[in-house]
């Protein structure tokens, strides 16, 4: 026996010792010895007992126990179900155990197991943790002894239903859908059908907080419900009648609404398609409920359109044998007549034409946006009726027909002119069903934009060009449009630029138009000399005009000429964007060859004030190159680095070094950095070499200014070192990001001064030299932003802990940090964010001046973090109040401020800012006096807030 003094862990090791290495007791022995406690008259004792043994039976191996052996403790163990579920359900663990782990079970033992456990037992009257058990032994059961309960029949769907009814625990619900998930899809229903679906049913939409302990989210939790009410073929009507009651309910929020439609788009896909239209009617009626309501503010949520695109093409299938049916869901979409439903005890007509011609009510884009899903997923005849129906819509809007308020009629001019866009683009991706309405509104269109342009000239400008541009494109231009577009080119010539969208309209009509009739555009050239036209369009409109053979030889030499001299007065960097937009352009490998040809050899022989800047376009420009020809292209500059002399050398460094970086010879790199070059572009080409080299030591004979600049370790040198690791994922790279971080924490030189700067050098990846994408650089996955951020984020918090009086440094990385990861989602890296959070808490803490660019991320975490610690909560507040106060507060300061406490107000519970109340309304008294209307407008939302907090 084992002595009181020992305790539970020691026990089981001494008879596991006993029982299973020294092999001097049997398992009869070890159960003799229990008797007693076994056979107490005192419950408690009992469980102890049961305890003890159970905990001997989990050390031993799978495969200890003989199947008698295994037999006998299961009928121990079920017989003492009744009375162990009174004193803590040790019995339980001890059947799940044996069922899940023996290798060596008896037979026929699922009989007694059913009919204890389930069929006679109450489960839901279990403590959370043994109901998870049983649902384990249920699954297990489900997987392995499937046979057996199918050879129970409705007996066993009815034990099912009566064991989990009424469970309401989320961990114990994942558990319960799996197992209903394994029996909707092995088991025939029959009467039960509508018994089953309801046992489900009742749970949806999920009604569940997550604590933020909580590793079960509300989503996966619905998602599981959901995809248990499609599990079976055969509760296809049940599910849809579901699914349309809770569409009408008005009292679901829209948290649940998305998750109807979820389901929704689910059983579409799920079931065999329903033929019933007086189904399918109410279904659609209810999506356009929900995503035209005129309460929801904002865009379409993606799960209406989502559900409404599933629901269409469900529709098409079941219409297949059945035409009528379809004709009757378009016309329910398109009719003019109205078909009316009750909505937030009001009646709206939910037909499509009120809410896109009554723009003043807000969701004709919402309407617009059903519609295009309808448009994409019916019949060419339906979508030829639709796309119809919406263009003549469209119009009426652009023409303000339907516009009550006159002082809104240039607002819904501009709306129709936006979606006729749209809608065009949308015509010419499905052509051949839209050839129609090509022909029949393209008077109408043209002659709607320009009337519009009394209300929105430069607006319907741009709608004229981009619905030219899609009519030459699908090649369905009358020749009276092909005339008009001559003129309207004309006509742009002269005019000043006046905004960037509607000019880069205008580019692309010529170019598509220059393609498809170049001799319109020749009449065009031959009656306007280019000396008349305005001098910021002559080089853009040239080069959209170059873009076939023909073009490119009529206009070439006039292009060089004006390239030469956009390089001489180059002034802004996108002086010539409009080139790099016309190589991208090009489908043909040797126009584009010549084009770059004819553009390289301008770009060596004309000098500029600004080479470094062209340098940019040279180095796009390089990356659109076939492979072949780029590795030409590097292999040419490496041969004029080599020849050229030094005082030619400096100036050819600085427009060709940007591409030069993309070579991947790095023996050339090397070879060119041994030249007499700044140190700035050694650092690059470094750069450049390492990221291409097998491994990260350089070759001593590199010689020259390289080879002294890496061997004198500079802390550049470590810098970009660093960088290049942490970029390639090479072995070593956190610990040389580890030592940085000391290096610098540690040192006082001149070269520390400003560690923002380095940190901004260490973490920029946006910059033409270190930009993975234009350098072709090698990163290990697409995912390095995201592998980079989770791997530095950690070192960098222990450093920062490790680094005492030094933190001040440290902190500087923080900005850059958090700029670094502004590509990437957020939601993702909420445990990254929380990490950092304590950083800032610590930071605000310190005394002396914090830098500015900190303060600017508080309001930024505060948005992302979970509610305060009081500590911490003090302190923020506190830091932000001294802000407020400060009077050589800068006024970007005091913005992040007030941010951060209107967050603070918004997000944490009212009660624990109570005490805090105070302080913030008197430190923001001085601001609702400043002479920015802006602070004083954020200073009194904020007093009005904070005051708000006492009555919560």
């Amino acid at each position: 026996m084992v002595s009181n003094e020992e305790t539970g862990d020691s026990a089981t090791q001494k008879w596991f010792r006993q029982l299973v290495v020294e092999k001097s007791m049997s398992l009869s022995d070890f159960m003799s010895s229990k008797r007693t406690g076994m056979l107490s008259d005192f419950p408690e004792e009992r469980e102890q007992t049961i305890e003890e043994i159970i905990d001997v039976i989990r050390s031993l191996p799978n495969d200890f126990l003989s199947k008698d052996e295994v037999s006998l403790l299961l009928d121990y163990f079920l017989n003492s179900i009744e009375s162990s579920a009174l004193t803590g359900g040790a019995v339980v663990r001890g059947v799940h155990h044996l069922i899940l782990k023996s290798k060596n079970l008896p037979d026929a033992f699922e009989v007694s197991l059913m009919r204890v456990l389930f069929k006679e037992g109450n489960m839901q009257s279990w403590a959370q943790k043994e109901r998870q058990l049983q649902y384990d032994i249920l699954i297990w059961l489900l997987k392995n002894k499937l046979s057996y309960l199918k050879g129970l029949g409705p007996d066993f769907l009815a034990t099912f239903m009566k064991s989990v009814s009424g469970e309401r625990d989320p961990r114990c619900l994942v558990h319960m859908f799996s197992a209903f998930l394994e029996v909707a899809r092995n088991f025939t229903m029959g009467p039960f059908t509508e018994d089953m679906f309801e046992t489900i049913a009742c749970y949806f939409p999920v009604e569940f907080k997550p604590q933020k302990s909580d590793t079960i989210t509300r989503e996966y939790l619905a998602a599981s419900c959901a995809s248990c009410l499609v599990a079976s073929p055969s509760f296809a009507s049940f599910c849809f009648l579901f699914i349309d009651e809770k569409l009408n309910d008005d009292d679901c929020s829209d948290e649940e609404y998305e998750d109807v439609l979820n389901l929704l788009s689910l059983a579409c896909d799920s079931f065999p398609p329903q033929k019933n239209v007086s189904l399918l009617e109410p279904l659609i009626g209810g999506i356009r409920k929900i995503g035209l309501n005129p309460k929801s503010k904002g865009e379409m949520r993606d799960y209406v359109a989502r559900s409404f695109e599933a629901v269409i093409k469900m529709c098409k299938k079941s219409s297949q044998n059945n035409p009528r049916a379809m004709d009757a869901i378009v016309t329910t979409v398109v009719e003019s007549k109205p078909m009316k439903l009750i909505l937030s005890s009001h009646m709206f007509i939910i037909d499509s034409e009120p809410f896109v011609l009554q723009a003043e009510m807000g969701l004709c884009k919402k309407a617009l946006v059903l519609l295009r899903c309808a448009f994409r997923n019916v019949s060419p005849n339906h979508a030829q009726l639709i796309m119809n129906q919406v263009i003549a819509w469209i119009l009426n809007l652009i023409h303000g027909d339907s516009v009550n308020a006159a002082g809104n009629k240039s607002d819904i001019v501009q709306e129709g002119l936006e979606y006729l866009i749209n809608w065009i683009q949308l015509a010419s991706e499905y052509k051949e069903i839209s050839v129609g309405a090509f022909g029949v509104f393209e008077q109408s269109i043209f002659e709607s934009c320009s009337r519009a342009r009394e209300f929105k000239p430069r607006e319907a400008m741009i709608a004229i060009y981009e619905c030219a541009s899609m009519y030459f494109e699908v090649e369905c231009a009358s020749e009276d449009l092909i005339s008009q577009c001559r003129s309207y080119i004309a006509l742009a010539l002269r005019t000043p630029v006046d905004t960037t969208s509607e000019f880069k309209s205008l580019i692309k009509l010529i170019r598509i138009y220059s393609a498809k009739h170049f001799e319109q555009v020749q009449i065009v050239l031959a009656d306007n000399e280019i000396s008349t036209w305005n001098s910021e369009k002559v080089l853009p409109i040239l080069c959209a005009i170059s873009s076939s053979k023909e073009s490119w030889d009529f206009v070439k030499k006039q292009l060089i000429k004006e390239l030469e001299k956009t390089i001489q007065t180059f002034n802004t960097s996108s002086s010539l964007d409009c080139y790099v937009d016309m190589m991208k352009e090009f489908t043909g490998k040797s126009l584009l060859l010549e084009h770059f040809a004819e553009f390289e050899t301008v770009f060596f022989k004309v000098n500029s004030n600004e080479s470094e800047m062209i340098g940019q376009v040279l180095q796009s420009i390089s990356l659109l190159l076939p492979e072949e020809e780029h590795q030409k292209f590097m292999d040419k500059i490496t041969l004029r680095y080599q020849q050229l002399e030094a005082s030619q050398l400096n100036q050819f460094d600085l427009k060709y070094r940007l591409a030069y970086l993309q070579n991947k010879n790095t023996e050339d790199l090397s070879n060119v950095a041994k030249k007499c070059l700044s140190t700035r572009s050694i650092l690059q080409l470094y750069f450049a070499i390492c990221n291409r080299a097998d491994t990260m030591d350089i070759p001593k004979e590199l010689g020259g200014s390289f080879f002294h600049f890496i061997n004198n370790k500079t802390f550049r040198y470590h810098l970009a070192e660093t960088k290049v690791k942490l970029l390639k994922n090479a072995i070593g790279s956190l610990k040389l990001f580890e030592d940085l971080l000391s290096e610098i924490a540690s040192q006082a030189s001149d070269v520390y001064e400003n560690p923002g700067t380095s940190f901004e050098y260490l973490l920029d990846f946006e910059n033409p030299d270190s930009n993975p994408d234009k350098c072709r650089y090698q990163t290990g996955s697409s995912l390095w932003r995201q592998r980079m951020f989770c791997q530095i984020v950690p070192t960098f918090k222990r450093k920062f802990e490790e680094a005492g009086d030094k933190k001040h440094k440290l902190v500087e990385m923080l900005p850059h940090l958090l700029k670094f990861a502004v590509p990437l989602d957020s939601q993702q890296l909420n445990k990254q964010f929380a990490m950092l959070l304590p950083v800032l808490i610590q930071t605000i803490s310190l005394e002396g001046v914090i830098p500015s660019h900190v303060t600017q991320t508080i309001p930024m975490f505060l948005t992302i973090s979970e509610p305060l610690q009081p500590d911490d909560l003090h302190t923020v507040i506190k830091y932000l109040c001294s802000i407020a106060k400060d009077d050589e507060s800068k006024m970007s300061n005091l913005e992040d401020a007030l941010n951060g406490l209107n967050i603070l107000a918004r997000r944490q519970p009212p009660k624990s800012l109570h005490s805090e109340v105070p302080l913030v309304v008197t430190s923001i008294n001085k601001i609702l006096g400043h002479r920015k209307r802006l602070l004083r407008m954020m200073a009194a939302d904020v007093k009005n807030n904070w005051e708000m907090v006492i009555t919560k």
